[in-house]
């Protein structure tokens, strides 16, 4: 009898007890939704008050509210806008840096790699061994000479950088399972560079050389457009250029002619604001695509560009920049170096400076310009970067570092030639490009260069993720009726 009296009060206090959970639902979503309005007043406060100094900073607030529905509403959607317009708002990113927290560009570099996790985890199977095993080296040697860094700060954000990098490769692998696919994500990054077009002309009209103006690009009259640094708008040029001309030759865009004029011309602009840039190895990497690209597959391209290099030669800024090659090659007092040779002497100062017992591990992420000022000759109390990817790998992650680079390159390169014959064009297009992404790395700091590395290793990652998917089509068995 107790028993059965002790199980219906139970029941009775539990019937009350539910009775009171829409009471209680209703007090945790009056709650949470204050506490949301509270944290959104708080940030309208602390990001309208610096706005009187740094107006880009009322765009902050916005973004995040926008980036937090889309990433509610659709993951490859929100990644899809970001890719779309992340080169072309560079300046509004530039403007919003703050010097401890980072900026809206710190929170994009987060928000990439939580959505890269998210897509992938839906079905890891799609994205093989063989593309975690691109990366996987370079991402742990980084990641050990974080540890040792002597700047720990600029060192954290460079890293979640190059993870982000890493997570947009990946995630073309999910992304693209066939050449359609392939196609959609190109075309996103074609049109990506048309905002970056429209900021760079208007820069040119108004006379400012870049989206944060540099000194030297100011000097040089070195146009940079959105970017802070004319050579970041170079390369991405380049690969725009090359994802143009890969859609166009391969017919992708439309055979109407109308259509074909109106990607000649966006091409022919392209070129023109590479000029703009004067930054010759991004000239030399175009003409290395063109002439790989007349050589093995139409040999009238090798006259358009004798006709073409000759005609730009007729330019004096590009006569300039290119005699200045032969100029300025020797170090003597109060001379003034050319570039190359800067490059030259800054390399043997640092690799002269290195201690034997750091060839294998190096001084730490970010140590190269930490320790410029100590050995660099022309320092002048101002860090400098290496202006070389080889350079600043071996001397901040030693001789595995190194190693680690170069193999994202072989990988990603075993990966391209496994396309098939009917994908030869594609073949020449991405690994000229990819070819001519390691060269200029010897003598650029290209992995400083974030937004170009997104896109570049996105298209990559697409064209890695067609060929394996070639390869094990190839691969299967096939059953006959």
């Amino acid at each position: 009898m107790d028993v059965r009296m002790k199980s219906a009060g139970f029941l009775q206090a539990w019937g009350r007890w539910l009775s009171w959970l829409p009471s209680l639902r209703a007090v945790f979503a009056t709650t949470g939704l204050t506490a949301g309005a509270m944290f959104v007043g708080l940030l309208c406060v602390l990001f309208g008050g610096m706005a009187e100094d740094r107006p880009a900073l009322v765009v902050v607030l916005p973004v995040l509210l926008l980036t937090g529905f889309l990433f509610i509403y659709s993951r490859p959607a929100l990644l899809a806008v970001i890719l779309l317009l992340r080169a072309g708002t560079n300046p509004v990113f530039e403007e919003t840096r703050l010097p401890v927290l980072g900026g809206l560009g710190g929170l994009m570099n987060l928000v990439v790699i939580v959505i890269a996790v998210l897509i992938i985890s839906r079905d890891p199977k799609r994205v093989p061994r063989q593309a975690w095993w691109v990366f996987l080296p370079f991402v742990l040697t980084q990641s050990i000479a974080l540890v040792y860094s002597p700047e720990p700060a600029i060192a954290a954000r460079l890293f979640l950088g190059y993870l982000s990098m890493v997570a947009l490769f990946l995630t073309a692998f999910f992304l693209v399972t066939d050449e359609h696919e392939l196609d959609k994500l190109l075309k996103l990054v074609a049109w990506s560079s048309l905002p970056v077009a429209l900021v760079t002309l208007a820069y040119i009209a108004l006379g400012k050389t870049a989206g944060a103006v540099d000194a030297l690009e100011e000097a040089g009259r070195r146009f940079g457009g959105p970017f802070p640094h004319a050579n970041i708008l170079a390369f991405y040029l380049v690969l725009a250029q090359g994802v143009i001309f890969y859609l166009w030759k391969s017919r992708r865009l439309g055979g109407g002619t109308l259509t074909r004029t109106a990607v000649v011309a966006y091409m022919l602009l392209l070129i023109g604001l590479l000029f703009a840039t004067k930054t010759r190895s991004a000239w030399v990497s175009l003409l290395f695509l063109f002439i790989v690209y007349g050589l093995l597959r139409e040999r009238r391209y090798l006259l358009y560009l004798l006709l073409g290099g000759a005609l730009a030669m007729l330019l004096p800024e590009v006569h300039e920049r290119v005699m200045g090659i032969f100029e300025g090659n020797q170090v003597v007092q109060y001379a003034k170096l050319n570039s190359f040779a800067w490059r030259k002497l800054i390399w043997t100062d640092g690799l002269s400076w290195m201690s034997t017992a750091r060839y294998g591990m190096g001084y730490g992420l970010e140590s190269f310009a930490f320790h410029s000022t100590t050995f660099f000759s022309m320092a002048g109390g101002r860090s400098w970067g290496a202006h070389s990817v080889i350079v600043q790998l071996f001397f901040e992650t030693g001789l595995m570092g190194l190693l680690a680079f170069v193999w994202v390159y072989v990988a990603a390169a075993r990966l391209t030639l496994k396309l098939g014959r009917e994908a030869s064009l594609m073949k020449v297009v991405f690994l000229a490009l990819l070819a001519a992404n390691f060269l200029v790395s010897t003598s650029d700091n290209m992995l400083g260069y974030l937004v170009y590395n997104w896109y570049f290793w996105l298209v990559m990652g697409g064209v890695c993720a067609l060929g394996w998917r070639s390869h094990v089509a190839d691969r299967s068995p096939t059953v006959v009726s």
